[in-house]
């Protein structure tokens, strides 16, 4: 029953899924070639912007060719070696004397091993670099989801450059982003102003078309009246804020074009922002150019809309 279950919930999964027809067809392309053009594919993009969708879908389309493949949440893990390692014995179901390494190079198919958030396992680094991914066989293909870039030893290295496959992932763009609310049922004359609040950003197309579903359909969609929508939106950006002190540089930064670490001072007041401002810049929802840092358009528009509904008068 577990099993029909599963099966009826992931081709359900596939059924909804539109866009990225690039990343299935790279993806695709690699578990059918001979000889894998790479041996990571690192996928990487914002939180909420479709990684673990994404691996569903790499994991469907490896069910259809036949490959095996494993998915792990990195999330359940902790950040050490010996539990990265048992639970890749666990989740290929070997004994625990057995070699993951020398199983799968003993094996003639070829094998796929998905991680989800990979960010968290950030303090193996060195030792993936050393002694993990050096020593992959030659018929695996293994799969990395991080809201963060690859590392810049990997993006240096020329030998890393050729074995490894960085995928940004981005929005959805205007005609993807319709054909999922056409999926969702959401009114077409609805698409526009959804469209000109989300930008394609598949997170918050979802709770979109969870709100026209709740409320069944017929409505005017109005990011103002969806405070829940945006918390949530928010909560997935942002998934903890140390104090109050960094909320109100992220409030600052949402209000103002590009922010600097002098403006960031006067704006909360203190002499010396430059913790607040190097903590902003480390964050998936902020991009960084000439004249300083911005939010994505999307998480713009969340904290604003989010702070003039809360606060007025701080907003």
């Amino acid at each position: 029953m577990a099993s029909e279950l599963a099966g009826r919930l992931s081709a359900e999964r596939h059924r909804a899924f539109v866009g990225r027809v690039a990343e299935r067809d790279l993806f695709q392309s690699a578990i059918t070639a001979d000889e894998p053009p790479f041996k990571v594919l690192y996928v990487f993009g914002p939180g909420g912007v479709g990684k673990t969708t994404l691996l569903r879908e790499f994991a469907h389309l490896c069910e259809e060719a036949g490959v095996p493949a494993n998915c792990v949440d990195a999330r359940n893990l902790e950040p050490s070696p010996d539990s990265f390692m048992s639970t890749l014995w666990s989740t290929l179901e070997l004994d625990a004397h057995d070699s993951p390494f020398q199983t799968l190079e003993s094996r003639s198919e070829r094998h796929v091993v998905l991680i989800d958030t990979y960010e968290t396992l950030a303090p193996l680094n060195a030792w993936m670099n050393e002694a993990f991914l050096p020593r992959l066989p030659r018929n695996l293909l293994l799969v990395l989801a991080s809201r963060n870039p690859p590392m810049a030893d990997w993006r240096a290295d020329p030998g890393w450059q050729s074995l490894i496959r960085s995928l940004p992932l981005h929005n959805l763009s205007q005609e993807e982003s319709r054909a999922y609310l056409d999926e969702r049922k959401v009114p077409s004359e609805q698409h526009r102003v959804i469209l000109d609040f989300t930008h394609g950003h598949p997170l918050a197309l979802s709770l979109v078309a969870d709100v026209f579903v709740q409320r069944g359909g017929n409505i005017r969609f109005r990011p103002a009246a969806t405070p829940d929508m945006i918390k949530t939106l928010l909560e997935r950006f942002v998934q903890q804020v140390p104090g109050p002190a960094y909320r109100t540089a992220l409030e600052s930064c949402a209000l103002v074009r590009h922010t600097t670490e002098t403006l960031l001072s006067h704006m909360t007041k203190m002499p010396d922002a430059h913790e607040l401002f190097e903590w902003l810049r480390g964050l998936s929802l902020i991009d960084s150019g000439p004249q300083g840092l911005f939010p994505h358009d999307l998480a713009r528009e969340a904290l604003v809309a989010d702070l003039r509904w809360r606060n007025p008068t701080w907003y």
